[in-house]
C-alpha cells in the first residue's frame, strides 16, 4: 500500500468514526467538533485523488447507496464446552456477544473488539460459522443487517459487565436462557453444531 492509498485509508476510517461519535454525543459542543473532524477527514481524503469537491460536491456524503448495515458475533466456548452469553444493557436480553462493525477493521477484528468490550475475555477465532440475514429471523428492527457469526475458544480475561452489559456468563448450550431471540437461539445452535459448511441464511 502506497503512502497515498494509506492516507486516504486512514480518511475513511477518521471520517466513520467523527460519523458515530456525532450520533452518540450528548452536547452541541462535541457535534460540532465530529462534524468539523469528518469535514477535515474529508478534505485529506479528497487530496488523494485527481478530482474536484466541494462543500455541495463532497468526497464523502452523507447518503449513498443504502445497503444491510453489517454485524459482528462470538460464539466463545471454553474446554468443557460452555459459551460466553452476555445481557444486554438495551433490552434486558441474552445474546451472544457482539455489534456492529466499525470501519477500518476486518469482520474477525471487530468481533475480537466487539467481544472483549462486552465480557473483558479474550478469544481467539477458530472459523466462521456463517452469514445471516435478520429478515429471516422475524426481526423488528427497523434495518436489515448481515450479521457474521465467528466460533472461538476463551483465550484470557476475566468476565465483567461494561456499559453494554449487565452480566456475563458461562452457559451449558442446553441451558441457554429462553428469552433469547430466535436469530440468537439459530447462531448459537449452529455454532455448537459447528458444520463443516459455512451457513448463509
Amino acid at each position: 500500500m502506497g503512502p497515498s492509498e494509506q492516507l486516504r485509508f486512514w480518511a475513511h476510517e477518521l471520517a466513520a468514526m467523527a460519523t458515530t461519535g456525532f450520533e452518540f454525543a450528548t452536547n452541541d459542543y462535541d457535534r460540532d467538533r465530529f462534524r468539523r473532524v469528518r469535514a477535515i477527514a474529508e478534505g485529506i481524503a479528497a487530496l488523494t485523488i485527481d478530482a474536484e469537491f466541494s462543500p455541495e460536491r463532497p468526497y464523502l456524503p452523507d447518503v449513498g447507496i443504502a445497503s444491510p448495515k453489517t454485524g459482528c458475533t462470538v460464539a466463545a466456548f471454553d474446554d468443557t464446552g460452555k459459551v460466553v452469553l452476555i445481557k444486554r444493557a438495551d433490552n434486558g436480553r441474552w445474546a451472544l456477544p457482539g455489534g456492529y462493525a466499525e470501519v477500518g477493521s476486518t469482520p474477525a477484528t471487530n468481533a475480537l473488539r466487539e467481544f472483549h468490550e462486552e465480557t473483558g475475555l479474550e478469544a481467539a477465532i477458530e472459523r466462521l460459522i456463517g452469514v445471516y440475514d435478520n429478515r429471516e429471523f422475524a426481526s423488528v428492527s427497523p434495518y436489515q443487517f448481515y450479521t457474521c457469526l465467528f466460533r472461538a475458544r476463551i483465550a484470557g480475561g476475566d468476565p465483567r459487565p461494561s456499559p453494554e452489559t449487565t452480566d456475563v456468563r458461562l452457559f451449558d448450550p442446553s441451558d441457554a436462557p429462553i428469552d433469547m431471540s430466535i436469530m440468537q437461539r439459530a447462531m448459537l445452535g449452529d455454532a455448537v453444531a459447528n458444520p463443516a459448511l459455512a451457513v448463509f441464511q
